[in-house]
């Protein structure tokens, strides 16, 4: 398997290696490129959950279980294709990838108090309309259909100012419930 971040050249043993160095000194290739950002964003939250969960269990998070949550974050990340904006003349296009619409509904989603999300699904229908569907888990005790419908408009939002054209879906699945002692995202 190829353990390339999309087209950046850097492997995720490489951003693995300058994450855990606290991406000090700075490499300007990696900080600029926006997939390996987007996979360093989601080694940022996985590694702040872990460390609630290990707290909160007093115990090591099994192995196999940061592999499948890598296994997705490793599949997000793919740059995947470029959705055109705005064609200024025949020779300049601005597009945006569907890697970068899916770390921008995580980064939505993550922001509403008491959420994290889990899975971001990104799909496009015929006249390149978005349809989203996400995972969160809820914090015990937080009211689920309101967080569900923060996460919901959020995510409109965020997307109403990036994506090709409008939003047509925005669908939130709840599967998860934690505990208060696990931060947010």
């Amino acid at each position: 398997m190829d353990d390339t971040i999309g087209e950046s050249g850097r492997t995720l043993e490489e951003l693995s290696d300058y994450f855990d160095a606290g991406r000090s000194p700075a490499i300007d290739a990696i900080e600029q490129d926006p997939e390996c950002r987007a996979m360093l964003a989601s080694m940022e939250r996985m590694s702040r959950l872990t460390r609630a969960l290990a707290a909160e269990e007093s115990r090591v998070v099994e192995s196999s279980w940061v592999d499948r949550v890598l296994a997705v974050v490793r599949d997000e990340v793919r740059a995947g294709r470029d959705l055109p904006l705005e064609t200024i003349d025949d020779r300049t296009e601005t597009t945006v990838t569907e890697g970068a619409l899916r770390e921008l509904v995580r980064r939505a989603g993550d922001e509403v108090d008491g959420v994290l999300v889990g899975s971001v699904e990104l799909r496009f229908d015929e006249q390149q309309e978005p349809h989203v569907r996400v995972t969160i888990g809820v914090r015990f005790g937080s009211p689920m259909r309101e967080r569900a419908d923060d996460v919901r408009s959020r995510i409109r939002t965020a997307l109403a100012a990036h994506a090709p054209t409008p939003v047509q879906q925005v669908d939130v699945v709840i599967d998860d419930v934690f505990e208060a002692g696990v931060p947010d995202a």
